[in-house]
């Protein structure tokens, strides 16, 4: 089954900075959203951050211009990590994270 037939939210694209929590390290990272839904988004880090699949975080994302997704950019939201694409650097030395958002 290809993974897009495995999602139960479409995703938007949604070019924004962000700033996420790393529960594992105790720090605060920078990071870049790619594309959004109400259930998760995909994110890009910088190459050194130490990002596991598991991982829980927290993640504040701004302002979200898509009605749809509005209540996304309320405050932090807590993810975990889903996936960590590791084999394809993204943006000079950035990997793609993928988080799923905890229920509300």
């Amino acid at each position: 089954m290809d993974e897009a037939d495995r999602r139960q939210h479409p995703r938007h694209p949604l070019t924004t900075s962000v700033q996420f929590f790393h529960g594992p390290s105790r720090r605060e990272f920078p990071a870049r959203c790619a594309n959004i839904s109400a259930g998760g988004m995909m994110m890009y880090v910088p190459a050194a951050t130490p990002v596991r699949p598991g991982q829980p975080i927290r993640v504040n994302i701004g302002n979200v211009s898509r009605p749809e997704l509005s209540g996304l950019g309320d405050g932090p939201r807590d993810a975990t990590i889903v996936r960590v694409d590791r084999d394809a650097l993204f943006d000079a030395g950035h990997l793609a994270v993928g988080v799923r958002f905890s229920a509300a």
